[in-house]
């Protein structure tokens, strides 16, 4: 006799009284050793809970995903989701109620009841009961089904190896989706042994490592996909946004260049195109191509941001608050505006103005070390050099490679007369960055005063 299959149950809190009647409905199946029932209610006193429900999730048959749009805007159910998405895990989503379920990873499945009729639909189910026992009819074929298949063929077809493949593929957009870069990176690789010629996984993987600044994988990753499909712009773009985080801006221009040549419409290349421009200190060149980018899509708010940064570094403070004015206004939770628009601040020495938007930028992204850098600034400049020291100390965590924030520590080191440490900041931040000429002078100061000092 074949062993019961494991059923995991994934709900919002707000439907625990539906996973007990649905857990109820079973009963019957359960008695008959056809499957067993596990669900969050199942932890013990003691039990770490998150690892019992990824434990008991990765030893399941199926799941079954309560849907309403509580779980669907759940964090938690999203993550239980994706850990069940490979071929050893059967999703079947069960519509509680009406919700946009069908434009959600669960539109892939087939779900329960009949047609997918919500079972609170009383025009589709009345009694309720109706709708609870097409869900049980439909459990019950899925494991007569699994359990007729216990021990599958070893040949396996191509289609179902494109089903595969299909499959891991999707699971990997969600995991990026959740930040799990880690996990993304091993479903993407699985999907390229399972598809060797499947571009698009070539480029989101790349796009993986482009996240977490492993850029000559990204790189290698890119050129694979456009060996595949030489045609496609965004993979050309995308490599040269990975050429430009390596400080190859002459690289990146040539692959933006080729995105335009292919596909002239679209914005993104163009803003990309801008950005290493000012990274060159090509900024009328910059200006320029994000003034294209803006005509092609007025909405879109990245070439403001940049826009506005050419003009800053051209020391246009003016014109490039209106710039990022233009994208907060657009998008008043984008963090970069705010990010940069504080940097402008400073430049124009209104610090109190600077620190407001660094921590509306901080507010938004609280990973974002420039921000916390330029904060730090503008408190050393106002003298509050403990909060500078913090905030630096902060960007740095962030990014230890950041050679801008050990100078405008050591800055602040310097504000408080505590020149070895100062010293030993502007020493780390040039050999960090050898050319930031600003952090040799603000040393040779420091030893100055550390002589006058003693």
């Amino acid at each position: 006799m074949n062993k019961g299959l494991k059923i995991f149950i994934t709900y919002a809190h707000k439907n625990s009284e539906a996973k007990d009647k649905l857990i109820t409905h079973l009963a019957v199946m359960k008695q008959n050793g056809l499957i067993d029932v596990w669900h969050d209610n199942e932890i013990l006193p003691g039990d770490k809970w998150r690892d019992a429900i990824f434990n008991n999730l990765a030893d399941s048959d199926i799941l079954l995903y309560l849907t309403c749009p509580y779980s669907l805007a759940s964090e938690n159910c999203n993550k239980e989701l994706t850990a069940a998405l490979n071929p050893n895990i059967r999703v079947i989503p069960i519509i509680l109620e009406h919700c946009d379920w069908q434009n959600h990873q669960l539109s892939e499945f087939q779900a329960l009841p009949e047609k997918g009729k919500p079972i609170y639909d009383i025009s589709e189910w009345n009694p309720e009961s109706k709708g609870w026992m097409s869900v049980v009819a439909g459990i019950r074929k899925v494991v007569n089904e699994m359990q007729s298949q216990a021990k599958p063929s070893p040949s396996v077809t191509p289609e179902e190896i494109e089903t595969l493949a299909f499959l891991a593929f999707h699971r990997g957009n969600f995991m990026m989706m959740l930040d799990q870069i880690d996990e993304a990176l091993k479903v993407y690789s699985r999907v390229i042994e399972l598809s060797p010629n499947n571009a698009e996984a070539y480029n989101n993987r790349g796009c993986a490592f482009q996240m977490k600044g492993e850029y000559n994988r990204a790189t290698a990753d890119y050129s694979k996909a456009i060996e595949i499909s030489p045609d496609c712009p965004i993979f050309y773009n995308n490599r040269g946004a990975a050429y430009s985080a390596k400080g190859e801006y002459d690289r990146a221009i040539e692959e933006h260049n080729k995105a335009i040549e292919i596909n002239p419409n679209r914005a993104k290349p163009y803003n990309n195109l801008a950005t290493a421009y000012s990274a060159k200190g090509e900024y009328d060149r910059a200006i320029a191509a994000c003034n294209t980018a803006i005509r092609i899509s007025p909405d879109y708010t990245d070439p403001y941001v940049n826009r506005g940064v050419a003009y800053g570094e051209k020391g246009e403070y003016d014109r490039a608050i209106e710039e990022h004015n233009k994208a907060i206004e657009i998008n008043p939770n984008h963090a970069t505006a705010y990010a940069n628009r504080g940097n402008t601040y400073n430049k124009k020495e209104m610090y109190d103005h600077a620190i407001a938007d660094c921590s509306k930028a901080i507010e938004i992204d609280s990973h974002d070390a420039f921000s916390y850098n330029n904060r730090g600034f503008a408190y050393g400049e106002k003298g509050e050099y403990n909060r500078a020291i913090t905030d630096c100390n902060k960007a740095i965590e962030i990014d230890p490679h950041y050679s801008s924030a050990y100078n405008t520590r050591g800055v602040a080191y310097s504000g408080k007369e505590m020149y070895e440490r100062a010293i030993a900041d502007f020493d780390k931040c040039i050999s960090l960055n050898p050319s930031y000429m600003t952090a040799r002078k603000n040393r040779k100061d420091a030893f100055l005063l550390r002589r006058h000092a003693e």
